[in-house]
């Protein structure tokens, strides 16, 4: 079925209806989302508020319902908007969304019905009506009553429409109907949108492609587009938002539909904590280049993704539609993580990678990048550099110490006439201690070592003593306090 040529409803596209995630937290019950727009026909500014309920049992719309409704705007479209009710198979609207034809995709299919049978939206200033050209209050469920059918197998519903009844139908809220009448749509690819891989690049794609129509260029407040508009969550600061934000704009401009743009004219810092963000659609000549067209790098990429198990075929395709630099840093933190055995990796790592790729996923806070890892080994690196270096130096030192000390114990001795050597060996042996006394008795290499301390210390000690000597003796002559009465008297000057 070509979808090309599908719809898509104004005030639907203007705000999320939906989180950016497969999944919510149970107790998240509420969505909130506003901004502040110039309304002609008051002649002021105006705030545009649009909170969205979830019932107990179901919940909030997730990422993927947002594209179950989109789809039955599909299947109402090919009924030209003519009734409410919109008699279906779930197969037909499976055909239509892309979805594989398995059992867990109907299962799937019935929980976002029920999720959007469950679901409240209240508008205030914020609904446009067609019909008298101004914002509305609005409050309304998307779907009020919606009938599937189980009998037999799956695959009975499966046959054809045209050959069979369809045996399930929703019917819309008249709110949304009475829109679709009036004839609030504007054409969307709905091809091009299943193309879509990630959950931001859809939803920057809904809300763009109805800005486009007025003009090609649009700037915002980063985080007034980011939170009220792309979905993020508000705990992200401006940094976070333009890391979630461009792996979707990355993909858009990949699939030509963004005119691509540098980091620093995509986001435009205004002033102290305000930043904006800029999107230019693409020419007529870049959306018609071949989207397949690979460099080396993004052939390096896509090896270096297949390397760590990820097809060639996700590989290829991540490595076309996201910056080099982000693949590299994921690719990075990814080994990290693999080398470590963290369990995040070890069920699935190749879906892993390519969900982090994806989403943007920040590294965890003791990641260490081989940059630093380089610099600190080579920090450490000069650190042992230098300790050895100091280590090398004390042992010259001691060395030069230990030969300087065994030349003036070989010249004291040398000095010495033979019956001076003879008396201070004697006097050095009667020093020893009883265990010294032993090994002297003893003989051998034992005695001749303790011998030879035995002297060596005496030299020492010796040598020792006469440099003290020397020294007190300079520093006598040197102060006048070693010199004659006579002397002492003449130098102080008195009696001249």
């Amino acid at each position: 079925m070509k979808t090309s040529d599908g719809k898509d409803e104004l005030n639907l596209a203007e705000f999320p209806l939906c989180a950016l995630a497969h999944r919510l937290r149970p107790e998240q019950k509420t969505l909130t989302f506003a901004d502040r727009v110039w309304d002609e026909r008051r002649g002021e500014t105006i705030t545009r508020q649009l909170i969205i309920t979830g019932s107990d049992a179901y919940g909030l719309p997730t990422a993927l319902d947002d594209e179950v409704l989109l789809g039955l705007i599909q299947l109402t479209r090919l009924r030209d908007f003519a009734e409410r009710k919109v008699p279906f198979s779930r197969y037909q609207l499976i055909q239509i969304l892309g979805w594989r034809n398995e059992t867990k995709t109907y299962e799937r299919l019935e929980a976002s019905l029920n999720r959007w049978t469950g679901v409240t939206l209240y508008y205030r200033n914020a609904w446009w009506s067609k019909a008298r050209s101004c914002w509305m209050d609005e409050k309304f469920h998307v779907l009020d009553n919606v009938w599937l059918s189980h009998r037999g197998d799956r695959d009975v519903e499966a046959q054809p429409a045209e050959d069979s009844q369809p045996r399930s139908a929703f019917v819309w809220n008249e709110v949304i109907f009475r829109s679709f009448q009036s004839g609030n749509l504007k054409s969307i690819d709905f091809d091009f949108f299943k193309e879509l891989k990630s959950a931001i690049a859809k939803r920057l794609y809904r809300f763009l492609d109805k800005r486009f129509f007025h003009r090609d260029r649009w700037e915002f407040n980063l985080q007034e587009f980011a939170w009220e508009h792309a979905g993020l969550a508000r705990s992200y600061d401006a940094a976070g938002l333009k890391r979630k934000l461009r792996p979707g704009i990355a993909e858009l401009e990949q699939k030509g539909y963004l005119q691509p743009l540098s980091d620093a004219v995509r986001f435009r810092r205004v002033c102290a904590g305000q930043w904006a963000v800029v999107f230019e659609r693409a020419t007529a000549e870049a959306a018609g280049s071949p989207d397949a067209e690979e460099t080396a790098d993004t052939q390096a990429l896509s090896a270096a993704l297949a390397e760590r198990g990820v097809s060639l075929a996700t590989a290829g395709d991540i490595a076309r539609r996201f910056p080099a630099p982000h693949i590299l840093m994921q690719l990075e933190v990814f080994d990290w993580l693999i080398a470590r055995q963290d369990p995040k990796v070890s069920r699935n790592p190749p879906g892993f990678l390519v969900r982090a790729i994806q989403g943007g996923y920040a590294p965890p806070r003791d990641f260490v990048s081989r940059a630093e890892y380089a610099r600190r080994q080579q920090a450490a690196d000069e650190r042992k550099r230098r300790g050895e270096a100091r280590q090398r130096q004390r042992q010259a030192r001691v060395a030069t110490r230990e030969t300087e000390q065994q030349t003036a114990i070989a010249g004291f001795w040398q000095a010495l006439s033979d019956a001076e050597k003879a008396r201070m060996e004697g006097e050095a042996l009667a020093e020893a201690t009883a265990l010294q006394r032993t090994l002297l008795r003893r003989g051998g290499s034992g005695a001749a070592a303790c011998r030879t301390a035995l002297l060596e210390g005496y030299a020492l000690r010796r040598l020792g003593a006469a440099q003290a000597v020397g020294a007190n003796a300079t520093a006598k002559a040197e102060t006048g306090y070693g010199a004659p009465t006579g002397d002492r008297i003449r130098g102080s000057g008195k009696g001249n």
